[in-house]
């Protein structure tokens, strides 16, 4: 028998008994399923994960003073609540012009933060109305969550002056989607009032607003400053405590890794978001191989029904065995023979659970969004992925475990005596 002889027998074998043969299958149809949507979803979280961190910067890096110190925390600057005298090194101005000149070095932005005990309101036609103050770079996008758009004017700062609104804050004054374009350009009143009564009041320009729905404002760095001098009655807190941290957006990548390892070697707290990818990317490369355990573990058992169904196949063919014997066929063109009729069950659960997979995964990419939406979260893009190297893989895979299952039955066709399967009933 030459070897598409064997390949057109397998197939013609595998037809005879179609409901056995489609039984035989279903446990590699589970098995494929399985894998195809954990180590899809998998692969899905993966490309989010890189998305979101590429979204907010791999070029970029934080800068923090070492040691401890309030930071915008408890009493007037020189207060140490927790005996924390020698805080390290502060970042100060001369930080910042030095390290705008180091090669590589995109943009500077500092960061001066109010302690989260400070009542903030914003004052707009006799209205007043709490409000939260943000970072200091605008709307920065977080981990998951694509950066905030803004829905009207612009969400970049003057360096004094200049406040952006949420969308939340604007809908609080009664304001409509229709007329934000109409406040851009608006004086705001910001108050800062004190739990004795005191209070420090800033007008400042309205320059965009944003789409988050929370009711954060955003602030100019010189604005910053005024207002934690004026809380802690200092002339300058930026000389006792230094900015509260510094975002450093390098060139690339490679620069960052370079400026990384400078300003801890200077004496900073350096964080960086290639190393929270490369954590998250381990911690996903875990789950897959767990997802894929998991449906390893059903294929395995799928290989029980295989085997079951290869053993009846050649106890109903043994006559036809011996006539092939009989014919010259020889012992390894036999095993050959049903481990073909084994691979090609495998084969065709693993093309069925490929594609339920896949179909299953198009449906949830639809669904998930719709919810995503219902709950307010500003997630996009797909959470099941298919990608050609699994669909290889769970085929390969699911015709390996046919020839594993049908070696041993086949084993036992290939060994048969020609007489004795002759004359078998």
């Amino acid at each position: 028998m030459t070897f598409q002889d064997q390949i057109r027998t397998a197939l013609s074998n595998v037809g005879r008994r179609k409901l056995r043969s489609a039984l035989a299958s279903l446990g590699v149809v589970v098995g494929t399923l399985t894998i195809v949507i954990m180590v899809s979803l998998a692969a899905g979280v993966r490309q989010q994960i890189n998305r979101q961190f590429a979204a907010i910067g791999l070029d970029r890096l934080t800068v923090n003073p070492s040691g401890g110190g309030r930071r915008g925390g408890f009493g007037p600057p020189g207060f140490d609540p927790f005996g924390t005298a020698s805080r390290g090194k502060i970042i100060t101005a001369q930080d910042l012009t030095r390290w705008k000149q180091l090669p590589g070095v995109i943009q500077i932005i500092p960061e001066v933060n109010l302690p989260g005990y400070v009542g903030l309101e914003l004052k707009w036609n006799g209205t007043n109305q709490a409000v939260r103050l943000g970072g200091a770079e605008p709307m920065r996008g977080i981990f998951f969550q694509a950066p905030p758009e803004a829905v009207a004017g612009s969400l970049k700062l003057p360096e004094s002056g200049g406040i952006a609104l949420s969308q939340g804050v604007a809908k609080a004054f009664g304001i409509s989607s229709n007329d934000f374009a109409g406040v851009i350009g608006q004086s705001v009143e910001t108050i800062l009032r004190t739990s004795r009564g005191e209070r420090q009041s800033y007008f400042l320009r309205v320059q965009g607003i944003s789409q988050e729905r929370s009711r954060n404002i955003e602030v100019s760095i010189a604005d910053r400053i005024a207002m934690k001098n004026w809380w802690f009655n200092s002339t300058n807190t930026l000389e006792h405590e230094g900015y509260d941290s510094v975002t450093i957006r390098a060139a690339d990548v490679t620069r960052a890794t370079t400026l990384t390892a400078q300003l801890r070697h200077e004496g900073f707290q350096v964080q960086s978001l290639e190393i929270f990818v490369e954590a998250a990317n381990r911690i996903v490369t875990v789950i897959t191989v767990m997802f894929t355990l998991i449906g390893g573990i059903a294929l395995l058992v799928a290989t029980i029904g295989i085997a079951n169904t290869m053993v009846m196949a050649i106890y109903e063919r043994t006559r036809e065995i011996g006539v092939l014997k009989a014919m010259g066929a020889s012992s390894g063109e036999i095993r050959r023979m049903f481990m073909l009729e084994a691979g090609f069950i495998g084969l065709i659960g693993g093309v069925i659970g490929l594609l339920l997979g896949w179909l299953a995964g198009l449906g949830l990419n639809q669904v998930i969004p719709i919810y995503l939406r219902y709950r307010e979260l500003p997630v996009r893009g797909n959470f099941f992925v298919v990608t050609l190297a699994l669909a290889v893989g769970v085929i390969v895979f699911a015709t390996f475990i046919g020839l594993v299952a049908g070696f041993l039955p086949a084993q036992r066709a290939a060994k048969l005596d020609p007489l004795q399967a002759l004359r078998h009933e």
